[in-house]
């Protein structure tokens, strides 16, 4: 009784193959028929095309002179309020291979192979298919888009984040009053005239503390201009003339960082998938949506704009497939069945400024042909499923 060789493989990853024999394969689906003869199953892979999109975040900080920042400095250009801003800053399309659920073939082997022939028809990859099954692979050909979104480090608010970028904020906010009192006692016929100290503690008012910052600035600068000019008559070595003015260039800018404020950017990445199919050729498919202010959400969340990609054919397989319209419908046996993949150009759009496009070789959207069933030698693209190369015996 003969046992059916379940041993599934994909045709990408294939090395070599020899057949001593002549062997028959079938394209097979779930209404196909079993056979009750010894085979081995195969599957053609088709391109998934990857995109990988990096978003940054701005957060910007209001200093907390920057009222005063045009009075005293005449700074103009200063950051007016506290905000969050995304953009776009990166888009990279790549390909990667995977099994084709619509491509499974069937190689019914002639009986006139002996079984250690068998053992050596195929070279099998490490990641077997059984029956043609993949854990996690998806079973049906539809135009996907999957999303895997980074993992973001809680934020801090507006209040933690404000001493660490602004620490010179937290100079002495408040200053001693004193003031004179005087009294006059009547002593019988003599004024005597008393003097007392009343001393206050007064917080200092913003304008203060904006103006004494600029006044600060301004020492800074007339310090840095004195150490380099040589006017202190000191006769510093280089390592140390360059140590205090590097101290004083960034003690001048944590001060004007109270009149400018601050961005920080922070990176953000997501991963997308898309499966080319034939019938959406031409069409912008909808990704995700990026707004400005939130920067990338859900393609059914209301406003921002959709990111959407497309793909076109260049046509270098409209040769090869009118070609083979007109060859008569063959029913002798055949070899093994692979792909002449198509060349396609792949766009993702963010808007009418900002987009990427490549050029890359899309498996499903080739032609499918198939060897003679003779002996020979043969070698496939892992990416494509395509000839590498061919020897017939």
């Amino acid at each position: 009784m003969k046992k059916f060789l379940f041993t599934a493989i994909m045709v990408q990853f294939l090395l070599g193959c020899t057949v001593f024999g002549q062997i028959n394969v079938l394209r097979i689906d779930n209404n196909a028929t079993p056979l009750t003869k010894e085979g081995i199953f195969y599957s053609l892979p088709r391109t998934v095309v990857k995109i990988d999109v990096k978003i940054d975040r701005i957060e910007n900080y209001k200093g907390p002179y920057a009222d005063f920042a045009a009075r005293f400095l005449g700074l103009k250009n200063v950051i007016p309020a506290n905000s969050v801003d995304y953009k776009v800053s990166e888009i990279t399309i790549t390909t990667y291979p995977e099994p084709d659920p619509d491509q499974y073939y069937f190689i019914e082997l002639g009986d006139k192979i002996s079984k250690g022939e068998k053992e050596g028809l195929l070279s099998l990859s490490d990641a077997g298919l059984i029956l043609g099954s993949i854990a996690g692979g998806n079973d049906t050909l539809t135009g996907s888009v999957k999303v895997r979104k980074s993992v973001e480090a809680p934020q801090e608010n507006d209040k933690d984040v404000f001493g660490e970028l602004f620490k010179y904020s937290a100079d002495a906010s408040v200053f001693e009053k004193v003031d004179t009192i005087r009294r006059k006692i009547n002593v019988d016929t003599m004024t005597v005239e008393r003097q007392y100290l009343k001393k206050t503690i007064i917080e200092k008012s913003p304008e203060q503390k904006a103006r004494e910052a600029a006044d600060f600035i301004s020492k800074i600068k007339e310090n840095r201009y004195t150490l380099i000019s040589g006017q202190q008559e000191v006769n510093y070595n280089k390592e140390t003339l360059e140590y205090m003015d590097t101290q004083l260039k960034i003690m001048e800018k944590e001060y004007m960082k109270l009149f400018t404020g601050i961005s920080l950017h922070k990176s953000m990445s997501f991963s997308y998938k898309y499966i080319p199919i034939p019938n959406q050729i031409n069409t912008e498919i909808p990704i995700f949506k990026f707004l400005r202010s939130k920067g990338v959400i859900d393609l059914d969340e209301a406003g921002g704009k959709v990111v959407t990609i497309k793909i076109q054919r260049v046509g270098n397989t409209n040769t090869v497939t009118n070609y083979l319209k007109k060859v008569e419908k063959d029913t002798k046996t055949h070899g093994f069945s692979y792909r002449i993949p198509e060349l396609a150009r792949v766009t993702v759009k963010v808007d009418e400024n900002i987009q990427e496009e490549t050029q890359c070789l899309v498996s499903q959207l080739g032609v499918i042909s198939w060897l003679p069933a003779d002996k020979w030698q043969v070698q496939f693209h892992k990416e494509t499923g395509g000839i590498k190369g061919l020897k017939i015996q």
